[in-house]
């Protein structure tokens, strides 16, 4: 759709440079150009463009994989939730059925993106019920940072625990530790970690997903899920996990750690979810390997007592579901 408008607006553009020619100048038609970009630009930022992810997605697949295909691939239209792409990998693997020791899954015959989705759905239902490995990492990229009011909150914070700082408060609750979390689900329990960590029952439509690839032998699919501003629970990314926050669990966060004297305003803050790549192994119709990521960028208008701050910070986030058994 946006590609048809982009031409759209290059055949106006050109008829009304044409018609005009003769009095402004055949330099007329770099600006144009110029115009054009522009207004792709303006639109993909709106949509949420920016479909591919960084490095491709065969980046994605498993190093030991036979390579991934454009057969049975497309890329779709911009992401329905807004927000920018920028940052994030995962890659995946095979175990269980169809694996011979040390090697890779037997080639299988590909799905195509429908069909793809059909099966993550109803499988991801009963792997969610299975048993699992997980392991769920978060790294900062960009520290929060509120300005002057840095130190002031650090002070705060520091006063009530004098080994945390305003980067390990948000990092506890967003899951950026200096540690993975690490954990084991076996019949849908596990203990010692956040349930929102853990595997669910995807509800995954083809809209949600702009971008998807299967590898050559048809044992892994690499897809993109569209971006999410702000998300709640009919968000793209809730469709596919529990791994993200809102602004009433950040709150509640710092309540917990410092109480009331820190407030996240929620109606002035955003959270930008892109990038959110995930692959998926399949071994006879069955899932074996899950890994996600996503860059999480926040602007955030921090209340201190009566003075509102405002901060910006980044964060690479990166999941893994292994030895799935069902």
């Amino acid at each position: 759709m946006k590609d048809t408008i982009f031409k759209a607006i290059a055949i106006i553009v050109c008829v009304f440079l044409v018609t005009n020619a003769f009095s402004s100048g055949i330099s007329k038609f770099a600006e144009a150009e110029k115009e054009i970009a522009a207004i792709k630009a303006e639109m993909e930022s709106l949509s949420g463009g920016g479909i591919g992810i960084e490095g491709g997605m065969d980046s994605l697949f498993d190093e030991e994989e036979p390579g991934a295909s454009t057969d049975g691939g497309s890329a779709d239209g911009g992401a329905t939730d807004g927000g920018a792409t920028d940052g994030g990998a995962t890659d995946g693997g095979a175990t269980d059925g169809g694996a011979t020791d040390g090697g890779a899954a037997q080639p299988q015959a590909k799905l195509s993106k429908s069909d793809f989705i059909k099966l993550l759905n109803e499988e991801s239902a009963k792997a969610a019920k299975g048993s699992y490995k997980l392991t769920r990492s978060g790294e900062f990229t960009k520290a929060i940072d509120v300005g002057k009011a840095t130190s002031a909150l650090n002070s705060i914070i520091k006063g009530v625990d004098k080994n945390a700082d305003l980067n390990s408060v948000v990092g506890g609750f967003i899951g950026v530790k200096k540690d993975p979390i690490k954990g084991t689900v076996t019949n849908g329990k596990g203990e010692g970690f956040d349930g929102k960590y853990m595997l669910k029952a995807m509800t995954l439509t083809d809209a949600d997903v702009v971008a998807f690839q299967a590898n050559e032998s048809g044992t892994q699919y690499a897809i993109q899920i569209a971006n999410c501003k702000t998300p709640n629970e009919n968000s793209a990314i809730a469709h596919a996990m529990n791994d993200y926050i809102t602004f009433a669990e950040v709150n509640k966060g710092i309540s917990d750690s410092v109480g009331n004297a820190v407030v996240v305003e929620e109606a002035n803050s955003t959270a930008n979810y892109t990038q959110i790549a995930m692959v998926v192994t399949v071994s006879n119709g069955k899932i074996t390997k899950i890994k996600y990521s996503y860059t999480l960028s926040a602007k955030l208008a921090i209340r201190l007592a009566v003075i509102t701050a405002n901060g910006t910070g980044e964060a690479d986030i990166k999941g893994e579901f292994t030895d799935i058994k069902y």
